[in-house]
């Protein structure tokens, strides 16, 4: 039987829990502010980054046919200024922490689909996702990075670029932020399939190089790698923010409705109080009446 003693406490709990879900989410949108702006800023960036590169292969156009030729290259889709293992690898970024609805979940299983129709390698990014990927019990090999849900650790970011630099096809599995109420899984191939630019020949950039013309390539190859890739965690990173927020908001609705019919219970019980009070008072009334 409920009483108003368990219904003060659970009371107690919900309004606590309350405030506790609503901090959380003001966390989690002041990083969605933070985080927008530098997805933002890293968009910016790899326009410029990609523009210069692009008037450096227009620019240079007779002096890469070159490279080309010498390095055996026939496909100007496949041109690459770095030696490759002709591997694939599959990259999955999750989280560490908890509060972020289906995504985490969501973009793990589109990643088990992928990596189960072949035989690429795996790289796993944040502890969620690894214990989902043990929980499988595959018997395929894998690297995992610690990464943090929120901000930059440029130290793992580089050791992931490294490592993943050296794969022909890098397949990166992400939640992508579509707007505050909705995000999905996304894979991307980021493996830098860079575009021939520079189509039009009048009016190009020249450019002085040192060393080498082809080692300023590789460097801008790289770049445009670490870039993408960086781009591609803080997009996960602000997809997993605003689910967050959806997933705190839902949570908030469910405490509230629970605490109204706490609310309404405790009233319940007050006025079967007072009622049971009255009628005492009438039966000593009727009492010393018959006296």
């Amino acid at each position: 039987m409920i009483t108003k003693k368990t219904v003060n406490e659970e009371i107690d709990n919900l309004t606590g829990l309350k405030g506790m879900v609503e901090t959380y989410e003001e966390i989690a949108a002041s990083r969605i502010r933070k985080t927008r702006e530098s997805v933002l800023k890293s968009r910016y960036f790899m326009e410029d980054l990609n523009f210069i590169f692009s008037q450096v292969k227009g620019s240079y156009r007779k002096e890469i046919d070159a490279l080309m030729k010498k390095n055996k290259i026939k496909d100007k889709d496949k041109l690459s200024f770095f030696v490759r293992n002709g591997k694939t690898l599959n990259v999955l970024i999750s989280a560490n922490t908890g509060l972020y609805g289906g995504l985490v979940k969501d973009t793990y299983n589109l990643f088990l689909d992928e990596t189960k129709k072949g035989d690429a390698d795996v790289l796993i990014i944040g502890k969620q996702g690894l214990a989902f990927f043990l929980n499988e019990k595959l018997n395929r090999k894998y690297v995992y990075f610690d990464f943090p849900d929120n901000g930059m650790d440029d130290v793992a970011l580089k050791q992931i670029i490294n490592t993943m630099i050296s794969y022909e096809k890098v397949i990166v599995f992400f939640g992508k932020f579509q707007s505050i109420v909705t995000q999905k899984p996304e894979m991307s191939d980021i493996s830098g399939n860079i575009e021939e630019a520079g189509q039009n020949e009048t009016a190009q950039t020249k450019f002085f190089f040192e060393p080498s013309l082809e080692r300023i390539l590789a460097f801008f190859e790289q770049e445009i790698f670490a870039s993408i890739f960086e781009q591609t965690v803080k997009e996960s990173q602000l997809a997993k923010f605003a689910a967050r927020i959806v997933n705190l908001d839902t949570s908030t609705e469910n405490i509230k409705k629970r605490l109204d019919q706490m609310l309404f219970e405790k009233n319940k019980l007050i006025h079967h109080e007072n009622n049971k009070k009255q009628l005492q008072v009438f039966s000593s009334i009727r009492l010393w009446s018959a006296r």
